[in-house]
């Protein structure tokens, strides 16, 4: 049974706004600190943070609209156009970044040698973010705006039934599941479980025990990021790919289409674990919302947090 369009609207509305405040409250942090923007290791969760925020203020929230009303927020081609642009673009670019993410990880915990360089931080940490954009953004301008579509625009359907200019062309449904969703994802998972292995195996080898204690935050981070791509992600992803493979989309259709629509909830929840992960984050929250009481400045304080600073390693999430 397929959800109804008003309660999906609602699914996507509760989280959203949460959602959006904590982005903005995250990337504030990473932007105003020179010594966290300027970390390596915080570069890709600024442009993944900044992805999503652009995906929930655009695709997500004419996505509630829709729901909610039944109408497009413009009966127009123009907005047609961009919304599935947005959609397309950013939700599988997002996928792709978050795949990246998990990689680099490895690389600069285990490898740092690799980004020692100018040129080596070019080749192993900037050229890869920017591809992450622009290779989604150039294959889905082609498939959507350049070669011919003979789909008209229908306003009562999501994305105006544009997506369809992907999905009937012989060979590209296949390619398009598998490299924009069903790989990244188990990228993600694999990486993010074998860094976690990895660095616990390092620290038993070094100190012949090891304290759980000290890496609770980081598998409390690492394993439900890793469990809503599982969950969320890959059984929708499965079945597109298996549909393109040939299997008629008569077959379970009601499941992947709520199951598709919750592939947001894990936009929408990314910026949670990124918010746990802030280095100091209760001393942020309570500036926040007792901005108006009188500190002192303790200098220790602020040189340890630096320090803390500069030891983080992680890509994604931030961890301590």
């Amino acid at each position: 049974m397929t959800i109804p369009n008003i309660i999906r609207s609602w699914i996507l509305l509760v989280p959203l706004i949460p959602s959006i405040f904590v982005s903005v409250f995250v990337l504030y942090h990473l932007l105003s600190n020179r010594a966290l923007r300027k970390g390596l290791n915080n570069h890709v969760i600024i442009l993944l943070l900044s992805s999503g925020l652009i995906e929930e203020i655009t695709d997500v929230s004419w996505y509630v609209h829709f729901y909610r009303t039944g109408t497009l927020l413009s009966s127009t081609n123009e907005f047609c156009y961009t919304w599935v642009l947005f959609s397309a673009i950013m939700f599988s670019s997002i996928g792709i970044q978050m795949s990246w993410a998990s990689i680099e990880r490895h690389i600069i915990i285990f490898y740092p040698n690799l980004l020692s360089t100018m040129i080596k931080r070019c080749l192993f940490h900037y050229l890869p973010m920017a591809i992450c954009i622009l290779w989604p953004t150039i294959f889905y301008l082609i498939m959507l705006l350049i070669l011919p579509c003979n789909t008209a625009f229908n306003y009562n359907q999501r994305l105006c039934g544009r997506y369809t200019c992907v999905t009937n062309t012989p060979g590209i449904p296949l390619f398009d599941s598998i490299a924009h969703y069903i790989l990244p994802a188990f990228v993600t998972v694999f990486f993010s479980v074998a860094l976690l292995a990895r660095v616990l195996y390092s620290r038993y080898r070094i100190r012949g025990r090891i304290d759980w204690r000290n890496y609770k935050k980081m598998a409390c981070q690492l394993l439900p990021i890793s469990a809503l791509y599982i969950l969320l992600q890959l059984p929708p992803m499965t079945m597109y790919g298996v549909y393109s493979a040939g299997l008629p989309r008569t077959v379970a259709a009601s499941y992947y289409s709520d199951s598709i629509f919750f592939n947001y909830w894990v936009i929408l929840f990314t910026p949670f674990a990124s918010l746990v992960s802030l280095p100091d984050l209760g001393t942020k929250c309570r500036n926040l919302f007792c901005f108006w009481r009188k500190r002192r400045a303790v200098q220790p304080a602020t040189e340890m947090t630096r320090r803390n600073i500069n030891q983080t390693v992680t890509a994604l999430p931030v961890v301590q």
